[in-house]
């Protein structure tokens, strides 16, 4: 067990204290300022006036995202059941590839697959949640050693 968690010790700092500091940065992105949060989901956005209904999306997501941080909290630090965090590694790595996925299918292929276009907002939905899953998979096969706790 690596800072008091389940987890080894590189998983650990990423999924319990990395990820959900990240998450609330992206909350008082999503809550205080939704307008950028909206129009910085894209390379370049001429969407003046932000619609309200996006603006609600964005408190939404915002609203999300601090659950998102208590969820990633609670399977990795306050849990000591190793299935429970396996397990939370492994629906939130299916998540990602959703995460991944709804941008590719808004952005097309041309947006998604320019990555030189890509701005700090592109790069955190779609470089770190890759980043994220790849790490998510990889702790779960063991790459980083062994999960502590129970676990059969």
């Amino acid at each position: 067990m690596a800072l008091g968690t389940v987890l080894p010790f590189w998983p650990a700092l990423l999924f319990t204290y990395l990820e959900p500091i990240s998450l609330l940065l992206g909350w008082d992105a999503a809550w205080n300022s939704p307008s950028a949060f909206v129009t910085r989901q894209l390379p370049s956005t001429t969407l003046t006036p932000v619609p309200a209904g996006a603006l609600v999306l964005s408190h939404t997501t915002g609203n999300i995202f601090v659950l998102l941080a208590a969820l990633a909290i609670l399977c990795t630090a306050i849990t000591r059941d190793a299935r429970v965090a396996k397990y939370y590694l492994l629906f939130v790595a299916a998540g990602d590839l959703g995460h991944i996925y709804s941008s590719y299918v808004v952005m097309g292929p041309k947006v998604f697959w320019d990555f030189s276009a890509y701005n700090d907002m592109m790069w955190g939905n779609i470089g770190v949640s890759a980043f994220l899953h790849v790490n998510r998979l990889a702790t779960v096969l063991g790459v980083f050693g062994r999960f502590g706790g129970q676990m059969k």
